[in-house]
């Protein structure tokens, strides 16, 4: 009778210590926009992507027309095949949010050779610059400026 009893506090505790780990059962919370973004340039979605392919120095290009990873309507980003995380530019069309939604209300305006543009004073996306295009948003790192367009490097700031 007392192997009983202690049968059911067993299964609590073992129950209390797999409970974190047993939420994946359920229903996922869907990754914010921000997450999304970062999930698509570093590569999270290619399996589904239409076209993956070499576009020469270093460079590939993936693009996303019939499920694109994020609310919009086609999505292609280009990238620097050894520091995809460092070295991205995304261009975004027919994008159902704005430019100002992604960077944050505290982001700052800045001026480049392609016209005014947000840069995200912090976060996940502080060394992104958000610029605004014909076709929908282009978003490009730091690190893809210095190796591919020195040009917007000042918008970036210091350091």
């Amino acid at each position: 009778m007392q192997a009983m009893n202690r049968l059911p506090a067993a299964v609590l505790m073992l129950a209390a210590l797999l409970g974190p780990g047993l939420t994946g059962c359920g229903p996922r919370a869907e990754p914010d926009l921000t997450a999304r973004v970062l999930f698509t340039a570093s590569g999270s979605y290619d399996a589904r992507a239409d076209v993956r392919e070499r576009t020469g120095g270093g460079l590939r290009r993936v693009v996303w027309q019939s499920r694109p990873p994020l609310p919009a309507g086609a999505v292609t980003v280009r990238y620097d095949g050894d520091a995809r995380t460092l070295a991205w530019d995304m261009r975004v069309q027919a994008p159902q949010f704005s430019a100002r939604s992604l960077a944050g209300e505290d982001a700052r305006t800045v001026q480049t050779p392609a016209g005014e543009g947000l840069r995200p004073t912090g976060g996940r996306l502080a060394e992104v610059l958000i610029l605004p295009t014909p076709e929908g948003l282009r978003l490009l790192t730091r690190g893809y400026a210095t190796q591919q367009e020195p040009a917007l490097l000042p918008a970036f700031g210091g350091r």
